[in-house]
């Protein structure tokens, strides 16, 4: 019963996922936004955990959401579609800075940007990659921006030295590198793990970025300053201390969760006006 029980509400859930207008409904349940790094499929699984743990901490239903692109994602933040949101750490310092959301927790670990090629590649150095296709999930991602960021720093001018190319989620950006499609592939130490698949066996790193910040979790200031706190509290006990909050966030990649503070934003705040510049460029 129990698994049957499952498997309806990861069909429901991904029945939800991309669909924002939902969340505007009358009466609507409790809503999870996840910002779309991976496949609807997968983030469902994933995230089937914590949509049951709000639904239980809260005593309401609740769902998942995601969106169709990392911008639409945003400006659903910036309408207030979601309740609580597990959201890539610029787009997540914009909420809290500009959409109302407060802070409730951030992995224990950073995310670990890499530069992935397959394992037969030719190229030595991200050097090699002058001239040549980079694939990427979004071209807002935070990883892309990293990336970005690190191309410029070593001499590799982004869109005249190498050409950065969103491929909708990581899994199609990794299937690019694998069809060779692209030189290399921007992915992240948590994407390998939550992909699934034989991808550490497929690909080689070939450079790692400065970690920064990772997927930040936040709850939209509507749902009260007491709930917000005592489900800020509850959700640290359970990833750090229930067997079935350790094992979600291990399979995450999280390893636990901890308090957001000032110095995590700060950090973030140079790639938040770089994603700005991003946004308000022509398109």
């Amino acid at each position: 019963m129990k698994q049957v029980n499952l498997r309806r509400r990861l069909l429901m859930s991904l029945a939800l996922l991309g669909v924002g207008n939902l969340a505007k409904a009358e009466g609507r349940p409790l809503v999870l936004g996840v910002v779309p790094y991976l496949s609807a499929r997968k983030l469902a699984e994933l995230y089937e955990p914590l949509r049951d743990f709000l639904e239980r901490e809260l005593g309401r239903p609740a769902m998942i959401e995601s969106a169709p692109s990392y911008a639409v994602y945003l400006e659903r933040c910036a309408s207030a579609d979601y309740d609580v949101i597990a959201t890539s750490p610029y787009f997540g310092r914009i909420s809290e800075r500009e959409q109302g959301y407060v802070p409730l927790a951030r992995p224990l670990t950073d995310l670990e940007p890499l530069l992935v090629v397959m394992k037969d590649s030719p190229l030595i150095g991200e050097r090699d990659l002058k001239g040549k296709v980079v694939t990427t999930s979004d071209e807002l991602a935070n990883l892309t921006l990293a990336a970005r960021r690190h191309f410029a720093a070593i001499g590799l001018k982004p869109g005249s030295d190498v050409m950065i190319k969103p491929m909708g989620s990581h899994i199609n950006s990794l299937a690019a590198l694998l069809h060779g499609e692209s030189a290399a592939a921007i992915v992240s130490v948590t994407t390998l793990k939550q992909a699934g698949g034989d991808w550490n066996e497929r690909v080689r790193i070939l450079a790692r970025i400065k970690p920064i910040p990772p997927l930040l979790y936040l709850a939209h200031k509507r749902l009260g300053e007491a709930e917000i706190g005592r489900l800020r509290k509850d959700l640290l006990h359970y990833a750090n201390e229930t067997p079935e909050g350790q094992g979600l966030f291990r399979r995450l990649g999280h390893d636990g969760l901890k308090p957001i503070t000032a110095a995590d934003f700060a950090l973030l705040d140079p790639y938040v006006e770089d994603l700005k510049q991003l946004l308000a460029a022509p398109r």
